[in-house]
């Protein structure tokens, strides 16, 4: 290539997998184990917490629900504003501060006595683990040969439930532990039980957040073994940075002396403008619509079922011990989904792998409504693998297309607001699916929750997650990042002309969190009203009314154009 121009790319698929290939992967998955510990282990706690802020309370639905809202919310946050800042600083300064930050104020839960304190630092700490998982993302499919791409950007996912996983095993003996494990500070609460008499237990949880401090130590190590990435430097006007690090890349690998010459790099050019609203352009609306449907969907079915599966157990007449042990099956799964979803995206293709997902999904939730059962521990595992699997291998079918479907000046940005839009679905989830539980069309006759019938309610977004999969999905794998850039330029589509269709879903989005966020928490008796269901059930289907609307019609003349 001395004599000859190159591409980044090329130059990463020419060097293959190598030892820098996995000294990225191992320094990416620590991050993502940290920043899954960080997420799970509310909801591997929640019932705990819960009896220590309202104990007079035995049945606080969607208060706890919000335990999980408020970090989701600051993953919002983080996610839409941590995109930005990592396409403007850089991949490696943007995870490092996301890393420390989110360590940092995990901290302050361990302390908390009611939801307000709770909430204010949950929703701080949210905002770094929301700007760490779109840096990781965006990393892996910079970094990693074109081929093989799709692998390690799921691969490397697997390893945030990995985190989920380790918050329910350590959560688990912790929060029953039948002593104080750290004196007056884990202290003993009294709490009302369903049957409306008392019990207590010790507030061992506050321990588990102690632990989520780890990660200050790790963004330490990553500021002297992390390294920016070629394509960053690249887009961001460093040629010569870009072709020094391409050299140690391959030094490491070849132990070679080659020197890439900056002259040569041809670099995609960028797009007319950086900020989030080139994402509702004409160029990019068919995909921004087509990861934003799919992702929302993904987010509200898992952060969902995870925040209330423990509970569903419980109601079933399980243990608190047995249930999250359930929770954490469910998770299990999800690490063998991530892997084998990565092979199957680059065999079979994006597009059809995930419509496939969607599919799946639907026969695992049929199933586990029908026969998870009470007293059958082994079965109740089975389920729990088989809806586990089926639902993360949906939702991780989607992270290869996030980057994949913007250049390198706003992939992160891309990234990012699609995963920060997406935990809107999982803040409302926990939430909604809360509310949904109190309404008498899905109580038993005794007047408790029938959480089999209530899961059955996630077959319509699975439903809209196939049909806009179908849809709007654009086959990207086994394509070079550069040739996927310059396909988009063959179409010549406007990247000026998306204001107007970015406020329209930034107000789309306010009507979403009014509706399944503020109204259930604020309203008194909410899931009892007649008007609560057909609100809530507008607020969610909004996104995908205005998906169908502006991605659709982008659809048809982006046809013409390739007629």
């Amino acid at each position: 290539m001395d004599k000859k121009e190159f591409t980044i790319s090329e130059v990463i698929d020419s060097i293959g997998i190598s030892s820098h290939t996995w000294i990225v992967f191992v320094l990416l998955a620590f991050a993502m184990i940290f920043d899954g510990y960080d997420f799970m282990i509310v909801n591997s706690t929640n019932l705990f917490v819960a009896h220590t802020f309202w104990p007079d309370n035995a049945n606080p639905g969607a208060l706890m629900g919000s335990l999980t809202t408020w970090g989701l919310l600051g993953m919002v946050i983080g996610g839409a504003v941590g995109g930005i800042m990592s396409d403007k600083l850089g991949r490696k300064k943007t995870l490092i501060a996301a890393v420390m930050f989110y360590g940092l104020f995990t901290l302050p839960q361990a302390f908390a006595n009611d939801l307000a304190f709770f909430a204010a630092f949950r929703l701080i700490a949210g905002f770094g683990v929301g700007s760490c998982i779109p840096v990781v993302t965006t990393v892996f499919s910079e970094s990693m040969p074109s081929k093989q791409r799709g692998v390690f950007v799921t691969f490397g996912m697997a390893f945030m439930v990995v985190g989920w996983v380790l918050a329910g095993l350590i959560a688990n003996p912790i929060c029953n532990a039948t002593t104080p494990l750290l004196g007056e500070f884990t202290n003993q609460v009294t709490y009302m039980t369903a049957d409306g008499g008392t019990a207590t237990m010790f507030a061992n949880w506050r321990l588990c957040y102690l632990i989520g401090g780890i990660p200050l130590i790790y963004g330490i190590v990553l500021i002297f073994t992390m390294h920016e990435t070629p394509h960053w430097y690249a887009n961001s006007g460093n040629k010569a940075k870009a072709c020094e690090r391409l050299t140690q890349i391959e030094q490491a690998t070849r132990h070679t002396s080659h020197t890439y010459d900056p002259n040569l790099l041809i670099v995609p050019p960028k797009p007319a403008k950086t900020g989030p609203a080139v994402l509702f352009s004409s160029k990019f609306i068919v995909a921004t619509c087509a990861i934003w449907a799919a992702y929302f969907v993904g987010q509200f079915c898992v952060y969902g079922m995870n925040a209330w599966i423990p509970t569903w157990f419980v109601g079933l007449g399980y243990s608190a011990t047995d249930s999250v042990a359930l929770q954490t099956w469910n998770n299990v799964a999800a690490i063998a989904s991530n892997i084998v979803v990565g092979f199957v995206s680059d065999k079979v293709g994006r597009k059809r792998n995930l419509a496939f997902s969607w599919l799946f999904c639907i026969v695992a939730i049929i199933l586990c409504s029908i026969f998870v059962a009470p007293n059958n521990m082994m079965l109740c595992i089975a389920l729990m693998l088989l809806f586990g699997f089926a639902l993360n291998y949906a939702i991780t079918a989607v992270q290869p297309l996030m980057p994949e479907s913007y250049p390198t000046a706003i992939r992160n940005t891309g990234t990012s607001w699609c995963q920060a839009f997406a935990r809107f679905g999982g803040s409302a989830s926990s939430i909604v699916l809360g509310g949904i539980a109190g309404m008498a069309f899905f109580q038993t006759a005794a007047g408790t929750t029938n959480w089999s019938t209530v899961v059955l309610v996630l077959i319509i977004p699975f439903a809209l997650g196939f049909v806009c999969t179908v849809l709007f999905v654009t086959e990207t794998a086994g394509k070079s990042m550069d040739q996927l850039a310059a396909e988009e330029e063959k179409l010549g589509a406007s990247e000026s002309d998306g204001n107007v269709r970015f406020i329209a879903m930034l107000v789309i989005v306010a009507i979403l969190a009014v509706l399944c966020i503020v109204c259930p928490l604020v309203v008194d008796n909410w899931s009892k009203q007649p008007y609560a269901l057909p609100l809530m059930a507008i607020g969610l289907l909004l996104p995908f009314a205005y998906f169908f609307v502006f991605g659709g019609k982008q659809l048809a003349k982006n046809k013409k154009l390739r007629a």
